[in-house]
């Protein structure tokens, strides 16, 4: 499986395309500039078979439309906690829950409820990586003082997260402290991911 990994807009977001060759590819996470995105696909010849929201807040989601409308029957996928957030008559949306299967082609990809950030956020686990959204950064981990975070929900998300092989890669939905790490790094090295072991009243007290 490749992974190709576009900054794009004022806020360091981090869009993803998965593709094997001879396959079709999958989304994550379109925002802002969706022409970078599609220009991409375009050079590598490349059809998007999956477009996955890791939550649905608009810096994650502002570009989907353009591909629904692009390539048509092309359903934005989400958990339905999130479903809120979109903007009215986005559509077709299909839901995903914890643990649901996904497959783009030969690429599988396992879905994680990782709620906290939002109600409905997930990180998507495919090819030995996470994509973890807002709920887990490089060094840092998503706010849980926004409408509809909790921090003990997002304390949850973490320790979940770390139960994952120590070599997983980490690609996170924003690159404020970096772009790329692994579950072990992050388990040794991220204040909140510490804390989240250490116990809920640290771990809270910290994140809000």
């Amino acid at each position: 499986m490749e992974i190709e990994q576009i900054k794009v807009g004022p806020m360091a977001n981090l869009c993803y395309v998965l593709w094997e060759e001879g396959g079709g590819a999958v989304v994550i996470d379109p925002a802002w500039q969706p022409e970078a995105v599609d220009g991409f696909l375009s050079v590598k010849g490349l059809r998007p078979e999956l477009l996955l929201l890791t939550h649905g807040h608009p810096d994650h989601a502002n570009a989907a439309s353009y591909f629904m409308k692009k390539y048509g029957g092309l359903a934005l996928t989400l958990h339905s906690a999130d479903a809120f957030l979109l903007d009215a008559g986005m559509e077709p949306v299909r839901f995903v829950g914890d643990g649901e299967e996904l497959s783009a082609g030969r690429i599988r990809i396992r879905t994680l409820h990782t709620p906290g950030h939002t109600p409905g956020s997930v990180s998507y686990l495919a090819g030995g990586a996470v994509f973890t959204g807002d709920t887990l950064f490089v060094g840092q981990c998503g706010r849980a003082d926004l409408p509809g975070s909790d921090p003990r929900e997002l304390r949850r998300s973490l320790l979940k997260l770390a139960e994952l092989p120590p070599d997983t890669a980490v690609y996170p939905g924003h690159s404020y402290n970096g772009s790329r790490s692994t579950i072990g790094a992050q388990k040794e090295r991220n204040i909140f991911m510490k804390l989240a072991a250490r116990g809920e009243a640290e771990f809270v007290k910290a994140a809000v």
